[in-house]
């Protein structure tokens, strides 16, 4: 029998695999099972240690599959493009088969940007429900189907961000104007100024207090939103986290 010391000595000399963490959390998400998980990590090591294109009777000793059962699940990732064999050219002129895993990745790339865009979508969705939720609440009563339309198109089409909404709905409030035109000719004044961010009011707001001017000048507009000179909006000071 052998030491526990002699065996640590085997185990640490038999050298490392090397394998992603990402990889073992999101195999199952673009189709690789885990006998197939397996032979991936078997062909890996043999790649390691020099042999790029491992026999199914190897595969099948490292793995206790049968070699027929390994030819079947190789056979697979290749048809669902989970791996392929190429023939390469080396140095010596001599062409060589071996398997190559970059559809793998590629799949994992795509599966990663799916998540991405599906996170996007999901909070995109609660930003629109959460101004949907802030404007009823500060006008104190429930949106009609047209003002839906108007906050859907500030986001969709005019790609007014939620916190500039947002802050526009403040200044309505501020300005006792409650009313979406009111809102709408707001956001239209910031854009003429290329004010895109809550930051860049901000500091637009800090050059017209260092010039002299002062932002609160304008009239209050009536609840219809109507402006009661042409001057448009004054740039709030306040910040939006002010609550």
């Amino acid at each position: 029998m052998i030491t526990l010391d002699e065996f640590m000595r085997s185990y640490l000399k038999a050298g490392n695999t090397v394998v992603s963490n990402y990889l073992l959390s999101n195999f199952h998400r673009v189709g690789l099972t885990n006998d197939e998980l397996i032979i991936y990590l078997i062909i890996e090591k043999q790649r390691e240690q020099g042999d790029r294109f491992p026999s199914s009777k190897l595969i099948a000793e490292e793995t206790g599959l049968s070699e027929s059962k390994v030819y079947e699940l190789l056979h697979e990732m290749i048809q669902n493009n989970l791996m392929e064999i190429k023939t390469v050219k080396h140095a010596d002129g001599k062409s060589y088969d071996q398997y190559s895993f970059e559809r793998l990745f590629e799949k994992l790339l795509q599966s990663a940007n799916h998540e991405v865009v599906k996170q996007q979508q999901t909070n995109e969705k609660m930003d629109r429900e959460t101004i949907f939720a802030q404007i009823e609440s500060e006008f104190g009563r429930p949106l009609s189907p047209i003002e839906y339309e108007t906050i859907n198109q500030w986001l969709n089409d005019d790609h007014y961000a939620p916190e500039m909404i947002s802050l526009a709905l403040k200044e309505a409030v501020l300005s006792q104007a409650y009313s979406l035109r009111y809102m709408d000719r707001i956001l239209l004044n910031w854009e003429k100024k290329h004010l895109t961010s809550v930051s860049q009011v901000q500091k637009e707001e800090e050059r017209q207090r260092n010039n002299g001017l002062d932002p609160s000048r304008h009239d209050r507009r009536n609840q219809n939103g109507e402006k009661a000179d042409l001057t448009g909006p004054k740039i709030p000071i306040y910040k939006i986290s002010d609550q």
